[in-house]
C-alpha cells in the first residue's frame, strides 16, 4: 500500500502538471482551464493508486488479481453523465469543469467504497481547493484571455465605413466579417470582430461610441 507521504507527493505532482498546462489553455482563450485539468490530473492519479491498491490487496489475501471492470464501468458511466452537462452555444462552451467534477466525485467515491480513506480526503480537499480557491485566479486569466465578439452596424455612408475598418485595424482585432450595402435605407453596413481581453474591450467599444456613423453596438 502507497504510504501517506507517497500519497500526497503523487497528488500535488498532479495538482502542480494540471495547473500549468490548464494555465497555458487558459492563457489561449481555450475552454479547459486551470481548474479543469486540476480536476481531471487529480482524479486520474487518484484512479491509477486505487488500481494498484486493488490488485496488491486481493492478491495477498485472496492470491488473485482483482478484476477492475466494474470500477471502470463506473468511470466510464459517470463520464457520460458529465457530458451531459456540457452546453455549446456559439463559440461558448460551458460546463467542462462541472463535468471534471462530476467525474471527480465519482473517483472519489470509488476510492472510499475501497476504504482507503485518507486518499479519499486528500483528493477532496484538493478538488475543493480547485474548485474554490483557484476560481478567483481563473476568472482573473479569462479577463485578460478571453476573446469577446462585437458587432456595429453603420449609415450608407461608404467613407465612414472604411473609416472604421481602419480605425479597428489600429486595435489590431480580428474582423469575421465585414459587409456594405449600397442602395436602400437605414443601416448599410455590418462588421463584426473579436478582440482579446475585458478591459481592452470595453475601452474600444467606448471609443467607439464616439464615432460618426455606427448606429448599434452589440458586445457578447
Amino acid at each position: 500500500m502507497v504510504t501517506t507521504t507517497q500519497m500526497i507527493m503523487r497528488l500535488l505532482m498532479a495538482t502542480a502538471v494540471g495547473a500549468i498546462i490548464g494555465f497555458e489553455r487558459q492563457m489561449k482563450g481555450h475552454p479547459l482551464g486551470i481548474r479543469t485539468n486540476v480536476l481531471v490530473c487529480v482524479s486520474s492519479t487518484t484512479v491509477m493508486m486505487l488500481s494498484k491498491a486493488m490488485v496488491a490487496e486481493t492478491f495477498q489475501l485472496y492470491g488473485m488479481i482483482a478484476d477492475p471492470r466494474l470500477a471502470q464501468q463506473v468511470i466510464t458511466g459517470i463520464g457520460f453523465l458529465g457530458a451531459g452537462t456540457i452546453v455549446h452555444s456559439d463559440s461558448n462552451i460551458k460546463g467542462l469543469t462541472t463535468a471534471a467534477t462530476v467525474w471527480s466525485v465519482g473517483c472519489i467515491g470509488l476510492v472510499i467504497g475501497f476504504g482507503w480513506y485518507p486518499l479519499a480526503i486528500i483528493a477532496t480537499a484538493i478538488v475543493f481547493a480547485a474548485l474554490f480557491v483557484m476560481d478567483h485566479a481563473s476568472k482573473k486569466i479569462d479577463r485578460k484571455s478571453q476573446n469577446y465578439h462585437i458587432s456595429l452596424t453603420l449609415g450608407q455612408d461608404s467613407k465612414q465605413f472604411f473609416d472604421v475598418l481602419q480605425y479597428l485595424r489600429g486595435w489590431e482585432v480580428t474582423i469575421d466579417h465585414a459587409e456594405a450595402t449600397v442602395e436602400g435605407e437605414g443601416d448599410g453596413a455590418v462588421i463584426e470582430f473579436h478582440v482579446k481581453g475585458m478591459e481592452r474591450a470595453q475601452t474600444l467599444i467606448d471609443n467607439l461610441k464616439r464615432k460618426d456613423g455606427i448606429h448599434t453596438i452589440r458586445f457578447r
